[in-house]
């Protein structure tokens, strides 16, 4: 059975809408959202999900390593009593190098499948422009094999100190030879291997290598909101329409049934945040264009005919 919006033609009016959401209120968000600009904002949305969840896994891993390096610094870290402590670090650094590592392909993976449902423009350039680095980008998605499917990568600390400046630097790294005991290494993957130094430090990979991620992916937002504007215009219309009537609706069962000694400017921060409240209080007390501003800031002003409007006003025009 068809729901009530899909045996019109598009574009839908606010009538259409309205009419849509007498018959069933639930049905017609539904076939709003199911509309093809719901659908790709929907899955522009799901990427952006697992690009958060790559940023924050990489926060905490590099969290976890300044997290070292700050309390390697006390003597009583080392004292014979703690030898566990600097072990549950190493551990800690494991496990959320391994969660990078996931996190990174799932990424990768999502990104593959969006493009090829909503193709953008360059993409193939910019992402090797991006990903620039030999065998970087190769490096990361055969790692992620290797800790799936052979062992999580040791990660080891390094304490540096520089006499001369009198730096200390903590560095958790991955070791050349403890790499290639693998052999699923694919050729690019090889050669960043072969072509490092013989330890990689895992604070400085993932910093660098999610600048790279964050600019892609920047500019990759960009594109389909440029390239997809008018598929995306009229969901959003829609969806304006929907929330703005349902509005309307909820805001006048409220209105016609708040008691006459009301005080409107008591439930004001419910619905404004903190600057609004502040502009809105700058307008007259009590006064019509206070009324309005109101109307406008919460999006209902086209959505508020006159008997409403009328009603509204005179909750803000009664003295307490």
């Amino acid at each position: 059975m068809n729901r009530y919006l899909d045996t019109l033609p598009h574009p839908w009016s606010r009538k259409d809408i309205e009419t849509a959401i007498f018959k069933d209120f639930s049905d017609a968000i539904a076939t709003i959202e199911e509309t093809p600009g719901g659908r790709l904002w929907r899955a522009l949305q799901d990427l952006e999900d697992t690009l958060w969840i790559f940023n924050t896994s990489t926060t905490d891993l590099l969290d976890e390593i300044c997290l070292f390096g700050d309390r390697s610094k006390n003597f009583s870290f080392w004292h014979q009593a703690n030898t566990n402590e600097a072990e549950e670090h190493t551990r800690a650094v494991k496990k959320k190098l391994f969660h990078c590592t996931s996190a990174l392909m799932a990424l990768v993976d999502h990104a593959r499948n969006f493009q090829r449902k909503t193709p953008i423009a360059g993409y193939a350039d910019r992402l090797a422009e991006t990903f620039s680095s030999p065998g970087l980008h190769e490096f990361l998605q055969c790692l992620r094999n290797y800790n799936t499917h052979w062992r999580v990568a040791q990660a080891n600390w390094v304490i540096q100190t520089e006499a001369q400046s009198k730096t200390r630097q903590a560095r958790f790294t991955v070791t050349k030879g403890e790499l290639l005991k693998w052999d699923g290494w694919s050729s690019g993957a090889r050669q960043y291997i072969d072509f490092g130094s013989d330890d990689i430090d895992v604070y400085e990979l993932f910093s660098d290598y999610r600048k790279h991620v964050q600019s892609f992916y920047a500019w990759h937002k960009g594109a389909v909101l440029d390239a997809y504007a008018g598929v995306l215009q009229s969901y959003f219309e829609y969806k304006r329409l929907y929330e703005g009537v349902q509005k309307k609706y909820a805001w006048n069962l409220i209105i016609s049934h708040a008691p006459k000694a009301l005080n409107p400017y008591q439930y004001l921060d419910q619905h404004l945040p903190r600057h609004q409240l502040e502009r809105l209080l700058a307008y007259e007390h009590r006064s019509d264009a206070q009324v309005k501003a109101l109307l406008q800031m919460v999006g209902m002003e086209e959505f508020c005919d006159e008997a409403m409007y009328e009603k509204l006003a005179a909750l803000f025009r009664q003295t307490t």
